[in-house]
């Protein structure tokens, strides 16, 4: 029974696959994981204890992803973290048409910087995306519809953690429209819109900076608990031009929090940034999810990113930070991508605040991973 169903294994494209004789069923072993080594001053380098130089190895992911026949698709993915093993990735896909597929399970919602899982083009992800995303996979369930001009997503979500089931969990209604007037394999002009509903009993925290792949840090945030907070609702516009060399991207991302018996709140911001190669001739991009993806193998790029994010609850709580970074991304290899970024960012609370906690900070990290993918 088991040559039956395993007759086949190969590498392809740097993937482990596995197939039935009959071609029915079709498994793609994934996984990940990072090299990471950094150096941090200012704030980051002095206060609370936190190290100078951090060097680990993180986010190690391992799971695969099945297809049978024309229809059905499942993803498994567990992530491992120190001693404790959690579910990422776990649904099962159903396509309806050549354009449509259901999905159902803990995946992405349609919404934030974070569903571009591996297309990251930095290390560290924005303030502005600190600040609003405030999200994870949630388990749920999507409708996708995708062609060359158009890609859309809606889905409905619990807003608890499908590692760690509550009674009371909330919802989120999220939903993304993706416009492409050009799509070619050489110009790509990607536009997007994207709003997220979220009730909750659940706390949520809004940081205006926070270092989370090698050395944990928040500057500057604000945590909401079942106690004051109701709802929120987030928006996003966004846009993505690739030709040849170049890519460009930006997008503006804004939370309104309602807080019964206390002022609302606002976080809001954007960012700006780009990608010429140095060695190599074109930019990827991925119809089938939706973004630029990395550097292909023996590519070098030279990348840069400029960020802003502002927090305001009346005059109790005004920050506002300022974020830029620098880096170099080379393919080395179809399984090895290497990054070396240089951080700068200032954190600002307006004059008239004396909470100790929102004195203005300033952070500058020097940070080297080397990704390792099959």
């Amino acid at each position: 029974m088991a040559t039956a169903l395993l007759t086949s294994a190969c590498l392809s494209h740097g993937q482990i696959k596995i197939a039935t004789e009959s071609g029915d069923l079709n498994i793609t072993l994934k996984g990940r994981t990072h090299f990471d080594a950094g150096v941090y001053g200012g704030d980051l380098g002095k206060n609370n204890g936190h190290s100078t130089n951090v060097v680990r190895m993180n986010d190690t992911r391992i799971g695969f992803i099945a297809n049978y026949g024309e229809s059905w698709s499942t993803k498994v993915e567990v992530r491992f973290t120190g001693a404790a093993a959690t579910f990422t990735d776990l649904y099962f896909g159903y396509k309806t048409s050549d354009k449509s597929s259901l999905q159902l399970g803990n995946f992405w919602m349609p919404f934030g910087y974070e569903t571009l899982g591996p297309a990251y083009r930095f290390i560290q992800n924005s303030s502005i995306d600190k600040a609003v995303d405030g999200i994870s996979r949630k388990l749920g369930l999507a409708y996708n519809y995708n062609s060359d001009p158009l890609k859309f997503t809606i889905g409905v979500f619990s807003d608890g953690n499908v590692n760690s089931i509550s009674t009371n969990q909330g919802y989120n209604i999220a939903a993304k429209l993706i416009a492409r007037p050009i799509l070619s394999d050489k110009q790509v002009l990607h536009l997007g819109v994207a709003p997220l509903f979220t009730h909750t009993p659940n706390s949520a925290t809004f940081n205006t900076y926070s270092l989370t792949q090698s050395n944990s840090m928040v500057l500057l945030g604000k945590t909401f608990t079942n106690d004051d907070q109701y709802s929120i609702f987030r928006a996003e516009t966004e846009a993505i031009f690739i030709s040849g060399k170049l890519y460009a991207e930006c997008r503006y991302q804004h939370a309104h929090i309602n807080t019964p018996g206390d002022e609302n709140s606002e976080v809001g911001g954007f960012y700006v940034q780009g990608g010429f190669l140095l060695i190599g001739e074109q930019q990827n991009y991925s119809k089938a999810n939706g973004y630029a993806t990395n550097v292909s193998a023996k590519n070098l790029e030279l990348c840069a990113r400029f960020g802003h994010a502002a927090y305001n609850q009346g005059k109790d709580w005004q920050t506002t930070e300022n974020d830029f970074t620098i880096g170099l991304n080379y393919g080395i290899n179809k399984y090895l991508l290497a990054r070396l970024n240089y951080s700068h960012g200032q954190s600002h609370a307006k004059d008239d605040i004396t909470d100790k906690a929102l004195e203005n900070h300033n952070y500058n990290a020097v940070e080297a991973r080397l990704q390792f993918v099959f």
